[in-house]
C-alpha cells in the first residue's frame, strides 16, 4: 500500500469511529459518556487489526474533524527538529532579543525580527525558534495552579454592548517635581468585551477617579456609548460619580465581580497580563523617562500591535471585528458627554459669596451669597467652575484664590541604562510609525482649552449681532464681553430671533447693553429666584 492509500485508509477508520458521535451530537452532560462507549468497542484499523482508541483520542480526533474535515484525521509528517537551517547570526539574534527582554514570547520575537526587518519573513518558525531558546537555556515555563471550581465563559452579543476596565500598576519614571526621585506610574485601560479591541489607554502618577474617568470619556468619545460597563471592586469604579456618569449617558448599568471570585474579569486580566510581557517588558530597551513618552508607546502600541493582531480565541483583528457592527454604534453628543464628567458637589458660599473647590477659593455674586448652590467642575482643570442655581445654570467662575498641594511619595532607586544599544527597541520603531501618520492624543488641558475656544466664538457672534441691532452709543463691548464670560455663552440665533422680533414690537434700540443681555439671559435659561 502506498504511503498516500496509507493515510487515507487511516483517516477513514478514524472516521468510523467518531461518525456515530457526529451523527448524535450528544449534550454537554452526556458528551464523556459516549466517548467511553465508543472506546470501548474494537474497531477495525487500517492494515485490518482492531484497535481500541482512548476517549480522549476520541475527542481529540473530532476537534481535527470539524476543524480541518477528512484531512484533519490523516498523521502529519513528522519535523525535522534541530535549527540548521539558520545561521549564527540570526541565533545569536534570537538570544540577545530574549536575553534583553525576557518576558518576550516566541510569537514576539518573530513579530519584531521580520517587522524591524532583522531577518526575512518567513525564515523563523515558533518551534524553531523555542529549540535555540532551549539549547541555551532560555527557554522555560510558569506552572498554573487549576481553579477548583467549575467557570463557564461568556462574550457579549456585539461590538459595545459590554465594555471591562482594570487598573494596573506601571513602571516607575522619574518625578518631574522632585529631581531625582521617581514614581510609580498607573494604568486605567478599557477592553469591548465582544471583539477584545483596546478602546483607550492612559497612565498617569495617580491611580484615581480622575484618571480613571479621563480614560472613560476618550473611550466614548472614540468608540460611542457601550451598553455596559463591567468593573471590579475597586473603590474608584464604585463612586458615586462614576454611578452619575453611566446615569446621565444612559448607558444600562454597572456590572461588579462577585467578592472573592473575580474571574468572570477574565479578558481584561489576559490584557494585563499581555501588557506586561508584551508593552511593559518593552520599557527597558526603549529610553522612556517621561509620563508623556510613556503614554505616546502604549497608543502607538495598541494601535499598530495589539489592535492589528488575530486574536487567539475571535481568530480576528480586534479592530475588524468591532468594525463589523460599526453601523449599530451610538456617539454621545459632545456637551452632553462634557455634562456628564463634570464633578458636581453643593456648597453655601458666605456672607462675601466665598467658597472652596479643592483647595482653591471662587466668589460668587451677591445674589447667591449664602444661598444653596451647585459647583460642576472637572477637578483637573479647576480655572473656571460652572454655578448652578435651583437646577439652572447661573454663572460661570475663575479662582479668587489659588492653592498648592503636595503629599511625599516613597524613594525609588531608578533603573540603570544599558552598557550598550538594545538590538530592537520595539516601542520606538511603533512610536515613530504613529508620529509619521501625525496622530494626537489630546491632554486634558486641550480639551478645556477647545471648549474655552468654542465658548470664546460664540460670544464673539453675540458681540457682532449687537453691535449690529443696537445704537452705536450705547453699544460698549467690554460690558458685554464680561457679562458673557460670567453668564454665557448664549445661542447667537435664539438671541437674533428674540432682539428683533422686540425691536418689530417697539422696543427701543437704544437701551443700555445690559438690558439686552438680560433679555436674552432670561429668554434663554428662565428667570433665577
Amino acid at each position: 500500500m502506498k504511503k498516500d492509500d496509507h493515510e487515507l485508509q487511516t483517516a477513514l477508520s478514524r472516521y468510523q469511529v467518531i461518525s456515530a458521535y457526529l451523527a448524535m451530537e450528544p449534550k454537554h452532560g452526556q458528551r464523556r459518556k459516549l466517548l467511553e462507549q465508543l472506546s470501548s468497542r474494537s474497531w477495525p484499523g487500517p492494515d485490518g487489526e482492531a484497535f481500541r482508541p482512548a476517549p480522549d483520542t476520541i475527542r481529540v480526533w473530532i476537534y481535527r474533524y470539524k476543524r480541518s474535515g477528512l484531512e484533519g484525521l490523516m498523521d502529519k509528517p513528522r519535523p525535522r527538529r534541530g535549527f540548521q537551517c539558520l545561521s549564527d547570526d540570526v541565533i545569536e539574534l534570537i538570544c540577545r532579543l530574549k536575553q534583553e527582554v525576557p518576558q518576550r514570547s516566541l510569537d514576539r520575537i518573530i513579530t519584531i525580527a521580520e517587522k524591524m526587518q532583522l531577518v526575512e519573513r518567513g525564515l523563523l518558525k515558533r518551534s524553531t525558534v523555542h529549540r535555540v531558546l532551549e539549547s541555551r537555556g532560555l527557554s522555560a515555563r510558569k506552572t498554573r495552579i487549576p481553579d477548583s471550581q467549575d467557570l463557564d465563559r461568556f462574550e457579549a452579543d456585539a461590538p459595545n454592548d459590554l465594555w471591562q476596565s482594570d487598573m494596573l500598576h506601571g513602571p516607575y519614571l522619574p518625578d518631574p517635581k522632585r529631581p531625582g526621585k521617581t514614581r510609580r506610574a498607573y494604568l486605567y485601560a478599557f477592553i469591548d468585551d465582544h471583539s477584545r479591541l483596546l478602546l483607550h489607554g492612559r497612565f498617569s502618577f495617580k491611580g484615581d477617579l480622575p484618571a480613571l474617568e479621563l480614560v472613560f470619556r476618550r473611550c466614548l468619545q472614540k468608540y460611542g456609548l457601550c451598553r455596559r460597563v463591567y468593573y471590579d471592586n475597586g473603590q474608584t469604579y464604585r463612586s458615586i460619580h462614576m454611578r452619575q456618569i453611566v446615569a446621565t449617558l444612559g448607558i444600562h448599568r454597572i456590572i461588579f465581580t462577585k467578592k472573592k471570585r473575580p474571574m468572570g474579569h477574565g479578558k481584561i486580566e489576559k490584557l494585563n497580563e499581555y501588557i506586561r510581557s508584551a508593552f511593559l517588558a518593552e520599557l527597558k530597551v526603549s529610553g522612556i523617562t517621561t509620563l508623556d513618552q510613556l503614554n505616546e508607546a502604549f497608543l502607538a502600541w495598541a494601535d499598530y500591535e495589539y489592535n492589528q493582531r488575530i486574536h487567539g480565541e475571535t481568530k480576528q483583528k480586534p479592530v475588524d471585528r468591532w468594525r463589523s457592527a460599526i453601523d449599530r454604534i451610538r456617539y454621545a453628543d459632545e456637551e452632553k458627554l462634557r455634562q456628564a464628567f463634570l464633578w458636581r458637589e453643593k456648597r453655601t458660599p458666605d456672607k462675601a459669596g466665598i467658597f472652596g473647590v479643592c483647595g482653591t477659593q471662587y466668589q460668587v455674586g451677591p445674589e447667591l451669597a449664602k444661598k444653596r448652590i451647585e459647583v460642576r467642575y472637572d477637578p483637573e482643570v479647576l480655572d473656571t467652575v460652572e454655578i448652578y442655581h435651583k437646577g439652572s445654570f447661573a454663572q460661570r467662575l475663575s479662582p479668587f484664590e489659588v492653592q498648592s498641594h503636595r503629599r511625599p511619595k516613597p524613594a525609588i532607586e531608578p533603573q540603570k541604562p544599558a552598557d550598550h544599544p538594545p538590538a530592537a527597541n520595539w516601542l520606538g520603531h511603533l512610536m515613530k510609525k504613529r508620529q509619521q501618520q501625525f496622530l494626537h492624543e489630546p491632554s486634558p488641558l486641550e480639551l478645556a482649552i477647545a471648549a474655552k475656544t468654542k465658548r470664546e466664538k460664540q460670544n464673539h457672534q453675540l458681540v457682532e449681532l449687537l453691535e449690529r441691532l443696537v445704537e452705536p452709543h450705547v453699544f460698549d463691548e467690554h460690558t458685554i464681553r464680561t457679562y458673557l464670560e460670567r453668564f454665557g455663552p448664549f445661542d447667537s440665533e435664539r438671541a437674533e430671533l428674540l432682539l428683533q422680533q422686540l425691536l418689530e414690537d417697539g422696543t427701543r434700540n437704544d437701551h443700555h447693553v445690559h438690558f439686552y443681555l438680560e433679555l436674552i439671559r432670561n429668554h434663554q435659561f428662565g428667570e433665577m429666584t
